[in-house]
């Protein structure tokens, strides 16, 4: 008894653990990718447990017939896809489930009732193409399978924000299904959309299962390109008759730029080449070589919803040669499809005409007589190598040459001194030239001769050799090989030569008079601020020197005097001539003379007191005198008597000996 109940025990518990490993899967989804008649089924669904021994078989069955339209073992595979003939008629409703098998045990998915008919999965719409303007966003679709219309739904958001959602139906007969959305004016968004496919019977209309198709990827919707790109270009070098350029341009904004850009470039280098040649680019900058002639260059920035507006960049020409003396190499030769020459007419000698004319099968002196006369022209032929053009020769030409129509204009006189002046005009325009100008020629006429000179390519010239005050004419015209045109005269006079200071000696003479006035202020503003230590003046003392015993008298007043050094005065002695008078300032003595001439008489100063001599500052000089002299009145108790007198504005001291007396 007990063996019976455990072997019930071990059969229901393996049982239970087979019936734990049977997992169902997921409603089917039965449908036709589109509403043609002939289109296959496909059922599909989700797998939920990962057992690999595990079968699937899809039942169909007819409500109305009560019998199984479809029950086939599909293994382990899904989707499974089922022919139409094994439905029969779809037009009625069915029931349709997934039963499940795991070993020896079975569990079945939910069952769906519907009608196959109604039953449309359409294919995720694709974007073809968008076109932003304004705010509206313009899409174009690609049409479903069966080519019919259909009912969309559309949502889109600014990165970052909510969903918003709208649906729209399109029409048939249509190759492309489109749809306007309104947008914010620049600014950036996302969108997706899904799409189904509408009822075509009465039977479809309150089907409660119609499928809507998968989203479609999740699209970067930029704000369109409002601007033009802004081009730089850099000429790097010229060699082998091709330029390097240098292009580069910058991006649009961040919310024109959302999902990239491209740049397309167009590039016509020489009216030559029959095709031009294109470029797109997702880069910033690119590298080109042209010819020396004019090129143009034409380019678009492109986003997913448009493009902006052609940007056209001309490049100009190398610089026009003013002449040019040699023809066409003679390296080059002729060859169907390997040369070309270009040429036109030139308007001022810098721009060219609009009318550019080109031709593989001229040179240049095929076109000499074809072109107008007296008018400049100009041509570049070009080679052909890899494929790519290059300038071999250039040059201006005539077919015919003559003489200036004008002479120069703004005649013009200045800087005019005795002696010279500056004659100055404005060149002849090449228009006006009818050739090349070879040189200016000059007249000078005036004071009975005629100066004549040539000038080259200045637009000035120096007139010396000229004379002071004399009234001049100046004459100039344009020579070509045809001849000269016409004289443009000016008349003039040169200055005096007496007439003023030159504008050099007035340069010096005003540098002059502003540094001693510099000078003079320096002086005074440093005596002002004490800024230089000041000069000490002479002290003279200006008191009345006077005995004061004698003040009564008249003491006759003494301006110069000589004072003598102590000498041997027993030698004999005379008067002292002027000669003398310079030999004793040899010996050091100092003369005086008086400054009244007239009185030249001998006065006696024995009555004279030391204190009357003049003070030793007088005229700012400090005199050192000998001793007092002293009176004497002849009765002196000395051997040696002594005198003093006062001579033709000299004074004596005079020793008197005993045995022998001698008057100085």
């Amino acid at each position: 008894m007990r063996t019976r109940a455990a072997a019930l025990v071990l059969l229901v518990s393996v049982g239970l653990t087979e019936a734990a490993r049977c997992v169902s899967t997921s409603s089917p989804h039965c449908y036709k990718r589109s509403t043609r008649p002939e289109e296959d089924f496909i059922c599909e669904w989700d797998k939920r447990s990962p057992e690999m021994n595990q079968t699937h078989t899809l039942h169909v069955w007819d409500l109305e017939k009560k019998q199984f339209l479809v029950r086939e073992n599909c293994g382990i595979q899904a989707p499974l896809s089922v022919h139409l003939e094994t439905l029969g008629i779809t037009t009625r409703k069915t029931d349709i489930w997934v039963q499940t098998r795991a070993g020896n045990l079975t569990c079945n998915s939910s069952k769906i009732s519907v009608i196959l008919e109604c039953m449309v999965k359409y294919s995720e719409p694709q974007i073809i193409r968008m076109k932003r303007s304004a705010g509206i966003l313009n899409l174009t679709l690609d049409k479903p399978r069966d080519d019919k219309s259909a009912i969309y739904e559309i949502r889109w958001r600014e990165t970052g924000s909510k969903w918003q959602n709208a649906t729209f139906e399109t029409k048939d007969g249509t190759i492309e299904d489109f749809h306007m959305l309104h947008l914010q004016n620049q600014t950036a968004y996302q969108i997706q959309l899904r799409r189904q496919a509408k009822p075509k019977s009465d039977l479809c209309k309150d089907s409660p299962h119609a499928l809507w198709s998968d989203w479609s990827q999740m699209v970067d919707v930029p704000s369109d390109i409002r601007h033009r790109p802004v081009i730089r270009w850099i000429e790097k070098k010229q060699e082998h008759g091709t330029r390097d350029i240098i292009l580069s341009w910058d991006a649009p904004t961040v919310e024109e730029s959302v999902g990239g850009v491209k740049y397309s470039l167009s590039f016509t280098v020489s009216p030559c080449d029959q095709n031009k040649r294109k470029k797109t680019i997702t880069s910033q900058s690119y590298n080109t070589s042209i010819t020396y002639s004019e090129a143009r260059i034409y380019i678009i920035a492109i986003n997913k919803v448009g493009h902006s507006p052609w940007r056209r960049i001309v490049i100009p020409a190398v610089k026009h040669l003013n002449y040019c003396d040699s023809e066409m190499p003679s390296k080059i030769t002729m060859a169907r499809n390997k040369t070309c020459l270009e040429w036109y007419k030139l308007k001022d000698g810098v721009t060219r005409h609009q009318t550019v004319h080109s031709s593989d099968k001229k040179l240049p002196k095929d076109i000499k007589n074809e072109v107008e006369h007296f008018v400049r022209h100009y041509y570049f032929l070009h080679t052909l190598r890899k494929k790519r053009y290059q300038t071999v020769a250039m040059c201006p030409f005539y077919s015919k040459q003559k003489a200036p129509s004008k002479g120069p204009d703004n005649v013009n006189i200045s800087n005019i001194t005795h002696k010279s002046a500056v004659l100055s005009w404005l060149s002849i325009p090449v228009v006006e030239q009818q050739g090349f100008l070879l040189h200016y020629d000059i007249w000078i006429s005036g004071h009975g001769n005629t100066m004549f000179h040539e000038v080259t390519a200045n637009t000035s010239f120096l007139i010396n050799d000229l004379h002071p005050g004399t009234s001049y004419t100046a004459s100039i015209s344009g020579r070509t090989e045809a001849g000269n045109g016409p004289n443009s005269t000016m008349n003039f006079e040169t200055l005096h030569e007496e007439s003023g200071l030159s504008w050099q000696d007035q340069t010096i003479l005003i540098v002059c008079v502003i540094a001693l006035l510099c000078t003079i202020i320096c002086s005074v503003a440093a005596r002002r601020l004490k800024v230089l230590p000041e000069v000490p003046s002479p002290v003279i003392d200006a008191a009345e020197f006077r005995c004061p015993e004698e003040q009564g008298q008249k003491i006759e007043e003494v301006h110069e005097f000589i004072l003598l050094l102590h000498r041997d005065l027993g030698e004999r002695r005379e008067d002292v001539t002027p000669e003398q008078s310079a030999l004793l300032k040899d010996f050091g003595l100092v003369v005086f003379e008086e400054e009244d001439e007239e009185e030249r008489g001998v006065t006696d100063l024995s009555s004279i007191k030391s204190c009357c001599y003049p003070n030793p500052s007088y005229r700012g000089q400090t005199l050192q005198l000998p001793e007092p002299f002293h009176a004497t009145d002849g009765s002196a108790s000395r051997d040696n008597d002594t005198e003093s007198t006062y001579r033709n504005g000299l004074f004596f001291e005079t020793r008197v000996l005993e045995a022998d007396k001698t008057s100085l």
